[in-house]
């Protein structure tokens, strides 16, 4: 048997970019370049960054203590409070991949709109059957190979876009190494780097590194997401094209106006490219999660799984009904969720009982990590803030809170990490 090499690990590891680059990410960077141009590059650059710091590290204390997430966080926390921590994050992280397949499928949708005539319910049902039949082959390899593809599609879309911009490489570095806060910026430079740290990719890449060595690993991730920071910054850079950002018709009408058919073209394979990906790896991380957080390995049980959250958004799809209030609310539990689950991965990475004190983080690294905990704190509390203030529970934003909490919770586990090392 042949070992594996580097490219077959940058293959396993695209499920990683696929994922995070959804309808979401797309009209969160199209915004961005819309309303502030390239100001905001930097923000995509430090979310990439930081999507790769935090999947490393599940990843890492998966292949070094040989245990998923959830025994290795019993390790550290005892059966009790570990398991019942596990089960708290997953399960709310799996109701968010519930919620957010329905978006996932209409983007799909909206990407094929763009490209055909055929009505949206048979769009909705081609795109949703494919994506269970994709699903039940239930070959990682298959997944992995079709992910590639679909990444490949969404950067050569969107690269065609971003090169018909009046842009130099010299600006382009710029404002993707220097920062600046555009009045107004606050939400979209939380938006940009909260669509690259997603709760269910963490548990997608700790899933997909059991049994794989360290080296690979990192290059396999490094690669993917990266090139996943890259298309996330040419879509932004797409974006700049256009006044505003209202609708995905809208933007395929003005492109057509300002680079012809290709425009439009471009916009709709890379919009169904970055919906379909995500529409396989929603269910597929859900699976993923269940198997984690309750020790499930019968196939027939994670086919359940990952069949309810396929279902439920084509439901919603075919429906026409907008679930706002379920999404709002289950975006609300996964901001809480995302800090407490990089705060479990800082204190597991930095614990004896999971990992061996000689592949522990160094001082620089559990730095960024905590640093990187704050950012996720800020990202959490903000979505639940937007919930409070869309149900009228708060009349207005209190963000310099959010800072000082943010704060503080990272000098406390940064003095908890120091405690624990010394």
């Amino acid at each position: 048997m042949r070992p594996p090499s580097k490219l077959s690990s940058v293959i396993l590891y695209s499920v990683i970019s696929a994922a995070f680059i959804g309808p979401g990410t797309i009209t969160t960077a199209i915004t961005a370049g819309a309303t502030h141009q390239l100001q905001l590059l930097w923000a995509v650059v430090l979310g990439t960054l930081g999507c790769l710091m935090l999947q490393e590290t599940s990843a890492r204390i998966v292949i070094i203590s040989g245990l998923n997430l959830g025994q290795a966080s019993q390790k550290c926390f005892g059966n009790t409070w570990g398991k019942a921590l596990m089960v708290l994050v997953g399960v709310t992280v799996m109701l968010g991949c519930a919620a957010y397949e329905a978006g996932n499928m209409l983007g799909a949708v909206s990407g094929l709109n763009l490209l055909t005539a055929f009505d949206l319910k048979i769009l909705t049902v081609l795109v949703a059957a494919s994506t269970f039949a994709v699903l039940w082959t239930n070959k990682r390899q298959v997944i992995s190979w079709l992910m590639t593809v679909l990444v490949g599609l969404m950067g050569i879309a969107f690269f065609i876009l971003a090169l018909q911009q009046p842009f130099s490489l010299k600006e382009v570095f710029v404002h993707a190494v220097v920062p600046s806060f555009p009045s107004g910026s606050g939400l979209l430079i939380l938006g940009l780097i909260g669509t690259t740290i997603v709760p269910y990719n963490i548990f997608l890449g700790s899933g997909i590194s059991r049994g794989k060595t360290i080296p690979l690993m990192r290059i396999g991730l490094t690669v993917s997401v990266l090139m996943g920071g890259l298309i996330t910054s040419v879509i932004l850079i797409a974006g700049t094209s256009v006044q505003a950002f209202s609708s995905f018709p809208e933007l395929a009408d003005s492109l057509r106006e300002k680079l012809g058919s290709i425009g439009s073209l471009a916009l709709g394979v890379g919009l169904f490219a970055a919906g379909f990906s995500s529409s396989i790896t929603a269910p597929y991380a859900s699976s993923i999660i269940a198997s984690v957080v309750f020790g499930w390995e019968d196939q027939h049980k994670l086919r359940w799984v990952w069949g309810a959250v396929l279902l439920i958004g084509l439901l919603f799809g075919i429906s026409g009904i907008k679930p706002i209030p379920v999404i709002l609310t289950v975006q609300a539990l996964n901001g809480l969720m995302l800090p407490l689950l990089v705060m479990l991965l800082i204190m597991v990475i930095n614990h004896r009982n999971a990992v061996q004190a000689q592949h522990q983080p160094g001082f620089v690294y559990n730095v960024l990590l905590v640093l990187m905990l704050g950012s996720a704190v800020l990202i959490g509390l903000n979505q639940v803030e937007k919930t409070l203030i869309a149900f009228n529970v708060l009349a207005q934003s209190y963000f310099n809170i959010l800072m000082w909490g943010s704060g503080v919770l990272v000098v406390f586990v940064g003095l908890w990490v120091y405690r624990v090392r010394r």
